[in-house]
């Protein structure tokens, strides 16, 4: 299977340099244009859900996250947590999901949910 990574898509180069609007999500996270443009697009307003619920509780001690959905396997997946330097956080197993892509980076800081290249 082709490597299908979205950051590096042309689709979201759109969202390159910052985010016009900032929309008001879940737990006290706010999502920039181009994550709310992924989770629309892509139907992935649960990998949303999963970064708001399980950032909560490491928020304090780590205000910049870097949240990254990797397929495993055919439909599993993983979903990690680091620190911007490498360092895995927390590590949660997605059994099943559709999600179109094998990968996808979204940043957590701020309080904000964005794309690599909204920052």
């Amino acid at each position: 299977m082709e490597e299908f990574r979205l950051n590096s898509t042309y689709e979201f180069n759109q969202f390159a340099g910052g985010s016009e609007s900032i929309y008001k999500y879940i737990f006290g996270v706010h999502v920039t244009e181009g994550v709310k443009y992924l989770a629309d697009t892509y139907e992935c307003y649960w990998l949303l859900d999963l970064i708001s619920i399980h950032s909560r509780d490491i928020r304090q001690a780590q205000e910049f996250q870097v949240w990254i959905l990797k397929r495993v396997r055919n439909n599993s997946f993983k979903l990690s947590v680091e620190d911007g330097n490498k360092n895995v956080i927390k590590e949660i197993n997605i059994q099943f999901s559709d999600f179109k892509a094998n990968e996808v980076h979204l940043w957590l800081e701020n309080e904000v949910i964005h794309l690599p290249n909204e920052h």
